[in-house]
Formats: C-alpha cells, structure tokens, sequence
C-alpha cells in the first residue's frame, strides 16, 4: 500500500491582500475533504503500519490547514480593525475640520459691538 503524496496549501494563506473569505471557504472545503479521508481510513481494512502512516499524514495535514484558517481570520480580524480605526480617524479629522471652519466663520466680538460717536 502507497501513501499517496501530501498536497499543500500554504500558498493559499500566503498571498498578498488575496479575498479572505474565499480562501477561507476553499480550507474549510479542503478540511472536509480531509476529515472524510480520515474517517474513511480508519474505517478501512487495511495494513495496520500503513493505515497508521495514513492516519498521521491525514491528520497532519488538518492540522496544518486549521492553522491556515485561524491565521487568515485573525487576519481578517485586524484588517477589519484598521478598518473601523481608519473610518474612525477619518470621522474625527472631519469633525475637527469643520470645527475649525465654523471657528473661523465666527466673528470676533470687536466686529458685533455697535459704537456711536
């Protein structure tokens, strides 16, 4: 009986601002793939050293894919935090803008004072 080789999908976590969620969503398929593997040989007859080497690789490779997912939602975690951070600077740059308008649309007091002579 031969092991059939690992694949790996370290790539898919390691391109640069790639859509999150759909590499997400692609682990997540490749992690239930590899747990009905699992399962499938462990529910098989064959060799016991060989259904053992096949039950570490399978696992492994969960493993490895986990870490993918939990990697690629805290990433999303803190993209959506500087996010929230930068709309949020945005909106306090604003306010502080327009109160320096409306501070250098006020009069000074000298100008609103009636003198007679």
């Amino acid at each position: 009986m031969s092991i059939p080789a690992v694949s790996s999908s370290a790539g898919a976590a390691s391109s640069s601002k790639p859509n999150v969620s759909g590499q997400i969503s692609q682990l997540q398929g490749q992690l239930k793939d590899l747990t009905q593997k699992l399962k499938a040989t462990s529910d098989s007859d064959m060799e016991a050293q060989a259904k053992t080497q096949m039950l570490q690789m399978l696992q492994a490779q969960i493993a490895a894919i986990q870490s993918q997912i939990q990697a690629l939602q805290q990433q999303q975690t803190q993209q959506q935090i500087q996010s929230k951070d930068g709309a949020l600077n945005k909106a306090v740059l604003g306010s502080e803008e327009s109160v320096a308008a409306r501070r250098s649309n006020l009069s000074t007091l000298g100008s609103q004072v009636d003198t007679y002579a």
